[in-house]
């Protein structure tokens, strides 16, 4: 196509067709972030004017309402004027959240049915919805064995939509995330990273536009779980917010959550939901039962630590099982045999092998009842069996042995405020700062997928805030 040159902003902002452009503009897409910003929206439309051959406001408005140009127009418009700033693991006290409260209430609620079903609007390159399969699948994946979970990807911008579905993304995506993940969850192509098939799967993107488009974008109707929009809403105007988040609030089931960025204006928009504050941030959940009404969100090792890690049982720096052989129990066995019979037990525990885990801790329990790092082995996995009490009594005994073990204190703070015992919660993670106390913030724990003692104790003291007495 033949092009012009490109009009001057000062130039459309004198078209007498440019305020009825605009309004079309802004009804149509929802922004009303460019009502009182014309020098910035006209110098974005006049890029399409020259690339499209229109000659004034008059007939690049024709062009947008014309039924066979006018679709894929606005599909190259809304790019221009669209804002998609987004990074892997934003805003990284939303996702903690998300670990530690709101999917593991939601696999205790939706238990039966085995089904997951999450909505993330506005989801521009993708790294927000591959965020959430990546805490999924790594954090929470031995909890969705069998699981139909999956995350609907939505955004007005086509060509954001289609960078999202590659799932490549250069440098400056990663700028919060820890190396180690983009190892091990991205594959390295040319000068970019695409990720890994395995947090591909379950996740589809599809274009849908909040400001005119029906509510939810599935073609199945199902009641969503989760609906995750932040930082999108801060562009509408109120009348649109408010339409929006009832209609968000009309696609959740009963217990199911909202989560919005933390700039979006509150207003008296979500006075149908209870509002949810967790260190760091504010959640919408949609009233239903509560988790005090049955849900047990206690069934995975989930500490609140502010990066994405795989979970397993921790073991303080420094422990040093006392393994005798089965064979010839008052006989010690070398140091290299006990860390050898030790790390089988890690091995199947990291791989979620729950028999071969088991029937470890059976053999090391019989060798040595007096190593508390059995008893937190155990304690995963009575977890994840769903016996919380059993988990409960396993952590205990490795206290009983070690009454310094931070892990085992923080873990059983855990379960206790699933349980809603929030004074005796408290306790256990004020416990837990005391047992780091003595210890090098840098010093890594061996058993957490390279989470330090620093780590611990920051997710120790914001549980510790949130549990103490008012």
């Amino acid at each position: 196509m033949t092009t012009t040159a490109r009009p001057a902003p000062q130039e459309l902002l004198g078209d007498p067709c440019y305020a009825q452009l605009k309004a079309h503009i802004i009804a149509s897409t929802g922004h009303a972030y460019y009502t009182g910003k014309d020098e910035d929206l006209a110098r974005r439309v006049s890029r399409r004017l020259t690339e499209t051959g229109a000659g004034d406001c008059r007939m690049y408005l024709d062009l947008l309402q014309e039924p066979g140009r006018g679709p894929s127009e606005w599909n190259a418009l809304v790019p221009e004027i669209t804002i998609g700033e987004s990074f892997f693991f934003r805003h990284q006290e939303h996702f903690d959240a998300l670990r530690t409260v709101v999917l593991p209430e939601l696999i205790a609620r939706n238990n039966a049915s085995r089904q997951l079903r999450i909505w993330c609007a506005g989801c521009a390159d993708g790294s927000e919805p591959y965020s959430l399969s990546i805490l999924l699948r790594r954090d929470l994946g031995h909890l969705l064995v069998g699981w139909d979970a999956r995350i609907l990807a939505t955004d007005i911008n086509s060509r954001a939509l289609a960078v999202a579905a590659e799932g490549r993304f250069e440098d400056w995506a990663f700028r919060s995330l820890p190396g180690e993940i983009r190892q091990s969850c991205f594959q390295k192509g040319g000068k970019s990273w695409v990720i890994a098939p395995a947090y591909k799967q379950g996740v589809s993107f599809r274009q849908h536009n909040l400001a005119q488009d029906s509510f939810p974008p599935t073609l199945d109707r199902a009641p969503l779980d989760l609906i995750i929009c932040r930082n999108v809403m801060i562009y509408f105007a109120p009348e649109l917010i408010r339409a929006t988040v009832r209609q968000f609030h009309e696609c959740l089931a009963p217990g199911g959550w909202l989560l919005v960025g933390p700039s979006e204006p509150n207003m008296t928009c979500f006075t149908a939901f209870e509002t949810v504050n967790l260190p760091g941030a504010t959640l919408y959940r949609k009233p239903g039962r509560r988790l005090e009404e049955g849900i047990d969100m206690a069934r995975a090792w989930i500490p609140a630590v502010p990066l994405p890690l795989r979970p397993s049982l921790p073991v303080l720096p420094g422990t040093r099982p006392l393994l005798r052989d089965n064979a010839a129990r008052d006989a010690p066995l070398r140091d290299e045999a006990a860390d050898t019979m030790l790390a089988e037990l890690r091995a199947h525990a990291g791989a979620q092998d729950w028999d071969n885990a088991a029937r470890c801790c059976r053999q090391l329990g019989q060798c040595d009842s007096l190593n508390p790092a059995v008893y937190l082995y155990q304690a995963l996995i009575w977890e994840h069996s769903g016996q919380s009490l059993e988990a409960e009594k396993s952590l205990r005994k490795a206290l009983y042995l070690d009454r310094n073990c931070a892990p085992a204190h923080f873990r059983l703070g855990v379960l206790l405020l699933a349980r809603g015992d929030r004074a005796q919660a408290s306790r256990c993670f004020a416990n837990t700062v005391a047992a780091l106390s003595g210890h090098a913030g840098n010093e890594p724990l061996p058993d957490l997928g390279g989470i330090t003692v620093a780590d611990l104790l920051r997710s120790a003291r914001s549980h510790w805030e949130a549990t103490k007495p008012l």
